[in-house]
């Protein structure tokens, strides 16, 4: 009778072990993904096959994105600004999409957003493109 007790206290002490690590799994998985960009920044995720950057109304530009990397930078300046990729084999810079603010400009209280620079430079049935996510 004892050996039987031991094994399901081990059954038990398994799926407990399991259920919790599942548990761990889908959480740690979950927070990443709703992490949300706090106010008056963007991030910018370079997912195609080329680098990426964003042009501020003020003429600068943020760090280069390479792919597969994602940054997230302060909005600079109170007008719009372009997304653009950079090809792989010239480095000629490209835009790829200008984001408009609200009346009154990108300020403090402007909510901040996720961009994806998606597509590779090489595949015309897969031209680069962004997507926003947030």
């Amino acid at each position: 009778m004892r050996v039987k007790q031991r094994l399901s206290r081990r059954s038990a002490l398994a799926v407990s072990t399991a259920a919790l690590a599942a548990g761990a799994a889908v959480v740690a998985v979950g927070t990443p993904a709703s992490a949300a960009i706090s106010n008056h920044r963007v991030q910018l995720c370079a997912q195609g096959n080329y680098a990426a950057d964003i042009t501020w109304s003020t003429g600068r530009h943020s760090y280069v994105v390479f792919p597969g990397q994602c940054q997230t930078f302060d909005i600079v300046g109170t007008g719009p600004y372009t997304i653009g990729g950079f090809y792989n084999v010239s480095k000629a810079h490209f835009d790829l999409t200008t984001v408009l603010p609200l009346p009154g400009g990108f300020n403090s209280s402007t909510p901040g957003s996720k961009w994806g620079a998606e597509g590779d430079t090489g595949n015309p049935n897969n031209p680069p493109y962004v997507v926003r996510w947030q």
